[in-house]
């Protein structure tokens, strides 16, 4: 299955009592996506023989792909990567869930993002998305 067809996106507007500085400009949802890691995932080939964990780059990509899908973002867009802190492995068939609190301003769209795995934290990662290449 494809990241794009396994990536469920489900949008919910944030409440007026955001706590997180953001401009009161600035709009803001939270997305949720799921995936499930298929085992035979070229990316696994080398990412340990014997004992295959699904890479961080691979975790950053899942956000990215749900927040342009979700922001309008073109997904050939670059992104800057402000924070990526994996905080345990991701194994092949576990299922990530991703929820990000997606903003945008005059300056761009910017991603915070929860990932867990099996319902266990997996990473924490935080993306811009620069004005000037949107």
């Amino acid at each position: 299955m494809m990241l794009e067809q396994a990536l469920a996106i489900a949008e919910v507007p944030a409440g007026p009592d955001r706590t997180d500085g953001a401009p009161e400009d600035s709009e803001e949802t939270v997305v949720r996506g799921t995936v499930t890691v298929d085992a035979g995932d070229p990316f696994l080939a080398g990412h340990y023989p014997g004992f295959p964990l699904v890479p961080g780059f691979s975790l950053v990509q899942y956000v990215h792909d749900l927040v342009t899908g979700a922001a309008a973002v073109p997904p050939e867009n670059p992104a800057v990567v402000r924070k990526a802190r994996f905080l345990s492995p991701v194994r092949p068939g576990e299922e990530i869930v991703i929820e990000a609190r997606v903003g945008r301003d005059a300056k761009g769209v910017h991603t915070t993002a929860t990932v867990s795995a099996n319902a266990r934290p997996a990473a924490e990662i935080r993306l811009d998305h620069p004005q000037e290449n949107l």
